[in-house]
């Protein structure tokens, strides 16, 4: 595991939309928000900072040199949880769900009983571990996100709700740490069009080789995932970078594996 994490943590301060950033300085600084957040947010409608607060609050890991948002993450009963890969983290899903199915998953914890518009069959999370997906999980996250924020009209409150709708103490504790999130990074919400932080993702997106198609071949359990190898990487790095489909950028989000 310390080795996945040393991996990890090399690759996702080289891979961040600040590391881009600082190789085209005709592109306006951004905050240290990986491009996936900045894709999933503002495709969505909401500030690339709130999304990636939340996913902070829900999931955060410590690694060797900084914090990221963890994908193999798990929460029953108010237990965390987290894997080093995705199999494992299925495995152990399955294995939850056969004694309550109040289980938050992935990078931005849905919650597989209260999230009914995408788990459940015919739905976007049909299978459970589908929800491990970090793409799909944000994807939805922010749509939540912004469904808060339109009948409230304030981030941080949209962001109390997505945790606990009813509100209350819980809601109230959540939007403290999410407001410690967003003090991290030196930002306050706000919302606008082609953000410098989306430029970014889109730039440096463009200035590397398209993701290959999927193949059709039987698929396994993370058939629906197109595994890119970023560059520089160390030979013996145990970590992957991981786009869901080929599409007009490629989102980072660092994913280990043993």
């Amino acid at each position: 595991m310390r080795r996945v994490v040393m991996a990890m943590a090399t690759l996702a301060s080289l891979l961040t939309v600040g590391q881009a950033s600082a190789n085209t300085p005709d592109i306006p600084s951004s905050p240290d928000i990986p491009s996936a957040y900045v894709v999933a947010a503002e495709d969505n409608g909401i500030p690339p900072e709130v999304l990636y607060a939340v996913a902070m609050t829900e999931s955060k890991m410590s690694l060797e040199h900084t914090v990221r948002p963890w994908p193999w993450t798990l929460n029953v009963g108010g237990k965390g949880y987290r894997y080093d890969t995705r199999n494992e983290a299925c495995t152990a899903l399955r294995s939850f769900l056969q004694q309550t199915r109040v289980v938050d998953v992935g990078i931005a914890q849905m919650n597989v009983r209260w999230q009914t518009q995408v788990f459940g069959p015919g739905k976007r999370f049909s299978d459970p571990c589908a929800g491990l997906d970090p793409y799909a999980n944000l994807d939805e996250a922010a749509k939540v996100i912004r469904q808060h924020y339109d009948a409230a009209g304030d981030w941080v409150v949209a962001a109390g709700r997505y945790h606990r709708p009813a509100g209350g103490a819980p809601a109230e504790r959540y939007r403290r740490h999410v407001r410690e999130e967003l003090a991290q990074l030196g930002s306050s919400p706000s919302m606008g069009t082609d953000s410098a932080e989306l430029m970014v993702a889109r730039v440096a997106s463009s200035r590397r080789p398209a993701a290959p198609s999927a193949t059709a071949t039987t698929p396994d359990n993370d058939a629906n995932l197109t595994w890119v190898t970023p560059t520089p990487r160390s030979p013996d790095a145990d970590v992957t970078w991981v786009t869901p489909e080929p599409r007009r950028w490629m989102a980072e989000v660092a994913v280990a594996s043993r």
